[in-house]
């Protein structure tokens, strides 16, 4: 009788999660009740309280760790046996993610012990034994929050429970931080293809083959970076594959910030410069002109050249920093995805079109394309960049920021860009020859496109190798990559070639663009003025559109 008065008696063993433990915390640090009494609201001792409080800082980082991989119910701080292995095994994961490849716990544990098998040749866990087993496999899973998802055709579907957890935790970030919108970022790349046309000449998604004229399918990648209100939009980042392209001249600022990598992909190497000596600068010179304190948070997603498995990139202070989104969530809520990118690229294309359409009208077809440089490129892009509105801008975050106000559709502006762009292809067939329908224009403005191999070529992000993994977890040196030397040759027009006509009567069209043209080869080391001539030029092609349709 008196084992049973004691076995009742005797407390229930509770195993408390991360985030309850911090609770306790938070509650204990308002001081406003006794630690006996917050233990009893949880159903633990006061000396487990006490014990609570003594890890509150170890706590609190393993609780925002885990949330950040979409974890909410982690209840035990213990580091797994293999930590630096789960680090690699999660960076491949990402990278297949990414590319839509489904893996399996088989698949899974079978990389795993690839990946062990490269650390012991490095030195690292060389007398280490295990077995990856399906509680490991399920136990990692959970460790980062990932899971089996429903395979929809070839690309799994978007993690809607994981974009739905990660909302509170952002939230919680804007308000631990005190932010401001004016200091919540995003920043994500796309491709870009300056020279490439929507008609059936091009090998888009529903086609295996292409004829007549060769395609130019030269592949760039640029990134767009702005805050939340559209009110600090940075310079546009463009990456090409050379470091020095000819075509480029050497002395004179460019529209958009150009760096290089072998395959014009994002690098890890070139993210973080990015964000150290141009994201924190800007941030910083932005908060000084509105008078306000110099932090930010930066949304990015989780692909490889950005994330590498620790959670460091963040300035010199502290003060700005990154946070992930989780694995496949960007179509679902990443801000620049929601349109801002594709609104760049449809103002690009139609700039594009306009100048085949317009400019050159002496020359053939396949020559006016040719005269487009890459300069002339980088122009339109940044053009592009500056004419999206704060608006647009706002509306692509109300599925991340809940007081933002509902869409409420496209500025006049945009509109009359979406629906001219069926006229201007129709006119460019005419000139080419090709046609374009109305799917054909959709997949190229979706930027639809893909290799000989019907390959995705719009891969912006670098894809690592297992040996660049194991380098990037163990912190060994990458060697740089390299770039390509050179770029084509660009066409120049002859500054003594210009017939400015008779000064009496109203220029034409073609002597307006020459006359503009001659002007931004003068005042090419004046960064300030060339922007200024180039809004010029896209009035002067602008107005002209408008007439010809009349």
């Amino acid at each position: 009788m008196e084992n049973t008065l004691k076995t009742q008696m005797k407390r229930k063993h509770v195993i408390l999660t991360l985030a309850e433990k911090v609770r306790i915390v938070e509650e204990a640090e308002e001081g406003t009740e006794s630690r006996e009494i917050i233990g009893k609201k949880y159903g633990v001792a006061g000396t487990t309280v006490t014990r609570i409080l003594q890890n509150k800082a170890a706590l609190r980082l393993k609780l925002n760790h885990f949330k950040e991989h979409g974890v909410n119910n982690r209840k035990t701080m213990k580091e797994p046996l293999l930590p630096l292995l789960e680090k690699a095994l999660y960076v491949w994961i990402l990278q297949q993610r990414d590319e839509g490849i489904i893996v399996t716990s088989d698949i899974l544990r079978a990389k795993a012990e690839l990946l062990l098998g490269l650390l012991k040749e490095r030195g690292v866990y060389v007398n280490q034994t295990f077995t990856f087993s399906e509680g490991w496999a399920r136990r990692f899973k959970e460790r980062f929050g990932l899971r089996i998802k429903r395979v929809v055709g070839e690309k799994v579907s978007a993690d809607l429970p994981a974009y739905l957890k990660f909302k509170p935790v952002f939230a919680k970030k804007i308000d631990e931080m005190q932010l401001k919108p004016s200091q919540i970022y995003n920043a994500d790349e796309s491709a870009i293809f300056p020279k490439l046309l929507a008609s059936r000449s091009i090998i888009t998604c529903n086609e295996k083959q292409a004829y007549g004229r060769k395609v130019n399918k030269t592949r760039y990648t640029f990134m767009p970076c702005c805050n939340a209100d559209g009110s600090n939009k940075l310079k546009l980042l463009f990456i090409g594959t050379a470091a020095k392209p000819r075509s480029l001249p050497h002395k004179a600022e460019l529209p958009v910030e150009y760096c290089h990598s072998k395959k014009a992909w994002m690098t890890r190497q070139l993210f973080h410069t990015w964000f150290y000596e141009q994201f924190v600068p800007s941030v910083r010179a932005f908060s000084a002109e509105q008078g306000l304190q110099p932090k930010a948070l930066l949304v990015l997603d989780n692909c490889t050249a950005h994330y590498d498995g620790s959670d460091n990139l963040e300035s010199d202070n502290g003060l700005i920093q990154a946070i992930y989104l989780p694995p496949n969530v960007t179509s679902e809520c990443q801000p620049m995805d929601q349109a801002v990118i594709n609104a760049i690229k449809t103002r690009y294309k139609r700039k594009l079109m306009l100048a085949l359409v317009l400019e050159n009208d002496h020359l053939p077809f396949e020559d006016r394309l040719k005269k487009i440089s890459l300069l002339q490129s980088m122009s339109w892009l940044d053009e592009s960049w500056k004419e999206i509105t704060p608006r647009t801008i706002k509306n692509s975050w109300k599925k991340l920021i809940d007081q933002f106000p509902e869409s409420t559709g496209c500025s006049t502006q945009e509109e009359f860009a979406i629906s001219d762009m069926q006229a201007l292809a129709a006119s460019v067939d005419t000139l080419a020859g090709t046609t374009t329908s109305e799917e054909d224009l959709k997949f190229w403005l979706n930027d639809r496109i893909y290799d000989a191999n019907n390959n995705p070529a719009w891969t912006t992000s670098e894809i690592f190798t297992d040996e660049q993994i194991m380098q990037s977890i163990l912190g060994e040196s990458n060697s740089d990559y390299g770039a390509t030397d050179g770029d084509d040759v660009e066409t120049m027009i002859d500054v003594s070639s210009i017939n400015v006509g008779d000064h009496s009567e109203t220029p034409s069209f073609a002597e307006a663009l020459q006359s503009v043209d001659c002007l931004i080869r003068y005042l090419k080391d004046d960064a300030t003025q060339i922007s200024r001539l180039n809004l010029i030029r896209t009035t002067i092609v602008e107005n002209e559109w408008r007439r010809r349709k009349i």
